[in-house]
């Protein structure tokens, strides 16, 4: 027993070095089995191992081959399958039954520690028993059924039974899977649809970016009572940003065109009345047509309405000029209002200070509306034909790999356009979907990686993506052959359909893969000073 401790603290040792696994020699040394003298034989009595799945635990326990009136220690490690966690509060219940016989039934009230029940049972008769671990839980009791179990009539017989070897492979003991809370599932098959993956990139929809630009240049105020919108600031459709009031010069040019623009539109007027007049006796002699006596009238109407625009402007900027002394602007003095186009997120503020002086054209503000954006990829003709009639698809965030958000969903988002001409020099046809991001995920520029499913399905084994580690470049999983046993496999992998990967080849249907905390399994692989296994008891 001690150089199995030496041995176990070895192995605990190299692994808390790769794993971070705080546990030592004691962690795992639950004791003597009891009950019988070792000293009869010159080696180790022989031990056997059992795991069990239940639809809610998973149990894992060793002991020594049980002898027929002698206390067994169980050492009996329960999992959590919902939390991966231990249990780690809570009594259990071992049933134990032979035959027809009546049941023995036995209750640990606690974990000795966390995860790990020592019971000590005894089986009043050799031959095989059946035997339950019943585990209370929120709704009830859950229960999990071992397999049968042989109790010999003597310690000579148990030493001489045959039986079967230890599962080998890679040694991951129940303690280091809590800590990184490890999980497994069966591997099934299910129905898979094959996704084109696409790097695309996130655009901003047309009419959702505006810059707030004034017409004229002139000096930059606030409107009373407002602050100036910083970037990040949320703003409404139709909200004043600012304010310009042009400068003398400005003013003045203005002015004049306004004058000349008005002389011209009330000549423009004049010619209209006269040519209405003439074509309206012509047409009461009958030698104009009705038609071009409505668009004689028309034609009146559009120079009257141009005039009407034309005083309008000229009173504006009459008032202007006779507001402004020289380059001095004072309170009274009008001030063009800049609103914003649409309502969205300041992105980008130029920088000028209130009362600094801007040039016509010269941007302010930038805002962008984010709340729904475009993504958009590019399909390499050859891959067009294999795209499914739904043209369902999802995405996935660059450093969030196996977290895939739908793009297709009903009130999530669109597929906007699908090209129908090929690009010439990138022989390629665009691809444009539409998505909501209210919670912004998204940013404009941001690189995606797009799944778009094809035409292609199948019923087939199939693992999550969480499941692949890569080694050397190659794909690699690892089954549960124990319970802290562990194997390796070099996988052949298929068509993906989000994070459901197809296997071809190297996990069989029924056996359980390494879903959640794969790579810690696969660091414990790599450590040599990690035992076949890590208790003895």
């Amino acid at each position: 027993m001690k150089m199995n401790c030496m041995r176990e603290c070895a192995g605990l040792l190299a692994a808390g070095a790769v794993l971070s696994a705080s546990s030592g020699c004691s962690s795992h040394n639950h004791g003597s089995t009891g009950g019988r003298a070792d000293s009869a034989h010159d080696h180790e009595p022989k031990t056997a191992q059992i795991t069990v799945f239940g639809q809610r635990h998973e149990v894992f326990a060793e002991h020594r081959l049980a002898v027929a009136g002698t206390p067994t220690k169980f050492v009996t490690h329960v999992t959590d399958l919902k939390t991966l966690e231990p249990r780690r509060e809570g009594p259990v219940r071992f049933v134990l039954r032979r035959s027809q016989e009546a049941p023995v039934e036995q209750t640990e009230k606690a974990p000795s520690r966390a995860g790990i029940y020592e019971a000590m049972l005894t089986f009043p008769k050799a031959g095989e028993w059946s035997v339950w671990l019943v585990v209370p839980t929120e709704g009830g009791e859950a229960t999990v059924a071992f397999p049968p179990i042989q109790v010999y009539p003597d310690d000579h017989e148990a030493a001489h039974a045959e039986t079967p070897a230890a599962p080998e492979g890679i040694s991951f003991l129940k303690e280091q899977q809590w800590k990184v809370l490890a999980g497994t599932a069966p591997v099934t098959k299910r129905r898979l649809v094959e996704q084109l993956r696409l790097p695309a990139l996130v655009t901003a929809r047309p009419g959702a970016l505006a810059q707030v630009t004034p017409p004229v240049a002139g000096r930059l105020l606030l409107p009373a009572g407002k602050s100036m919108p910083l970037v990040g600031d949320k703003v409404a459709a139709g909200q004043v940003l600012a304010l310009v009031q042009p400068s003398f010069s400005e003013v003045g040019a203005r002015f004049v065109e306004a004058e000349s623009e008005a002389v011209r539109s009330k000549l423009a007027l004049e010619q209209a009345e006269l040519a209405w007049q003439r074509i309206q006796k012509l047409a009461q002699a009958e030698a104009k047509s009705a038609r071009e006596l409505q668009e004689a009238e028309f034609a009146l109407k559009t120079a009257q309405a141009k005039y009407d625009a034309a005083r309008s402007l000229q009173a504006t900027y009459r008032q202007a000029s006779a507001n402004l002394n020289g380059d001095t602007a004072r309170p009274g003095q009008p001030a063009i209002e800049l609103p914003s186009p649409i309502a969205g997120t300041v992105i980008r503020q130029s920088g000028v200070a209130v009362g600094e002086h801007i040039v016509a054209d010269q941007a302010v503000f930038t805002v962008l509306d984010a709340s729904r954006v475009f993504i958009e990829a590019h399909v390499p003709e050859a891959s067009v034909q294999r795209l499914g009639a739904t043209h369902a698809a999802s995405y996935e965030v660059p450093g969030e790999p196996g977290r895939f958000a739908p793009l297709t969903d009903e009130g999530v988002g669109r597929l906007v356009f699908l090209g129908i001409q090929v690009d010439a020099a990138t022989r390629t046809v665009p691809l444009v979907y539409e998505t909501t991001n209210s919670e912004s995920r998204l940013r404009v520029g941001q690189s995606v990686n797009l799944w778009v499913e094809t035409a292609r399905a199948e019923e087939t084994l199939a693992i999550p993506s969480s499941a692949i580690v890569e080694e050397d470049g190659r794909p690699i999983g690892f089954v549960q052959v124990g319970g802290e046993t562990f194997q390796k496999r070099d996988l052949t992998l298929g068509i993906r359909d989000g994070h459901w990967v197809q296997v071809l080849a190297g996990i069989a249907e029924g056996e359980r893969v390494v879903t959640q905390g794969a790579y810690a399994v696969r660091l414990a692989s790599v450590s040599s000073a990690i035992p076949a296994h890590g208790h003895v008891h």
